[in-house]
């Protein structure tokens, strides 16, 4: 079968066409090889539950197999009904139901999962030996993902750039697999006022080992849990420039791991969906699926164009955070960074 050949007939486009189809033409059109989908379905299986009242939905292996193109692609919906030759309703709900069962997949899996003492332990030994800075289990951020006006609180929804969003918040590791994921909350606020709304701000620090931390950039607060550079006011010591510029090369890889997820999951750069609930679960099951796919070592460089640099510092934003954390927090978190910007081989400047 040549790679146009599956167009032709979309009637029978998952019955007939897509179990012909070689890995080369699979992978461009889902984003993940045949051995990938294979094991997600085996996960499926173990979780989904089938109907047993109402209008009989489409067999399984096809739900899932639309469930993963719309993901994958930003074919219109009429489109994507047609191409596998359902309703529109019927490809929602199958949509729906496939992602329900992703969010049980990862509970019983830990696809999506904060890291073990011992997996923080390799983890930080990855950054280390990496970038030279120690103690770091994970990179924090968010991102936006454009969507239709919401029809309630739309104006809730415009974030600063002026279109409407939701918010996704991710920590990766060093491999850029998502450890912690968190989305749905309206464009509008703050990368910071976002993390506060999160389970993340509320973990103990039993769950950050030997005194490790995430870092972020200069949108959050420094806490002995949350690296950040320091504000550059044209006052900035050597050691201070120095540890700016190994931190933001640490952090860039949570810029790239939303850009291969976006990549990817070309779907969340526009969801078309009024419904609150389902652009949550569409933007965790893309998440799930992200971490999936590094799991197998399913490569995405060849399909996906990420970005060799990224923004090493956001542009400073107004100081105007709210200090929610006591004095002696601020304290230790301060003596914290200065005590890893001290230990820092002062070459990294170069």
């Amino acid at each position: 079968m040549t790679d146009n050949e599956y167009s032709e007939n979309e009637m029978f486009f998952a019955e007939e066409v897509i179990p012909r189809m070689r890995s080369h033409q699979f992978k461009p059109h889902f984003r993940m090889d045949p051995e990938t989908f294979d094991d997600l379905l085996s996960k499926l299986h173990e979780v989904y539950i089938p109907k047993v009242k109402g209008h009989p939905e489409i067999c399984f292996e096809k739900s899932a197999l639309l469930t993963v193109w719309y993901l994958a692609n930003i074919e219109s919906f009429r489109g994507i009904a047609l191409r596998f030759d359902v309703s529109k309703s019927t490809a929602w709900n199958a949509i729906y139901r496939i992602c329900k069962a992703l969010l049980d997949v990862n509970r019983i899996h830990n696809i999506i999962a904060w890291p073990s003492a011992n997996r923080a332990a390799h983890i930080s030994d990855h950054f280390y030996r990496r970038y030279g800075f120690p103690g770091i289990i994970g990179s924090i951020d968010g991102t936006h993902i454009k969507i239709t006006a919401p029809k309630d609180s739309h104006v809730s929804y415009i974030n600063r750039k002026g279109y409407h969003s939701v918010l996704l918040q991710g920590v990766c590791d060093h491999n850029k697999l998502f450890i912690d994921v968190y989305a749905g909350e309206a464009g509008s606020i703050h990368d910071y006022t976002l993390f506060l709304r999160s389970d993340l701000s509320r973990r103990p620090d039993e769950n950050f080992y030997n005194d490790t931390h995430l870092i972020g950039d200069l949108a959050y607060k420094l806490t002995t849990k949350l690296m950040v550079g320091f504000k550059n006011f044209g006052l900035l010591t050597d050691r201070q420039k120095v540890f700016n510029k190994v931190l933001a090369k640490a952090r860039a890889v949570i810029e790239n791991a939303f850009a291969l997820l976006k990549g990817r999951f070309r779907r969340l750069k526009f969801i078309e969906t009024i419904r609150p609930d389902l652009l949550c679960l569409l933007i965790m099951s893309a998440c799930i699926l992200h971490n999936l796919c590094i799991l197998h070592r399913d490569s995405a460089e060849d399909i996906v164009r990420i970005e060799e640099q990224v923004a090493m510092e956001r542009l400073l934003q107004p100081n105007n955070l709210l200090d929610v954390f006591p004095l002696d927090e601020n304290n230790r978190a301060q003596i914290k960074r200065n005590n890893i910007m001290n230990g820092l081989r002062q070459e990294r400047i170069n």
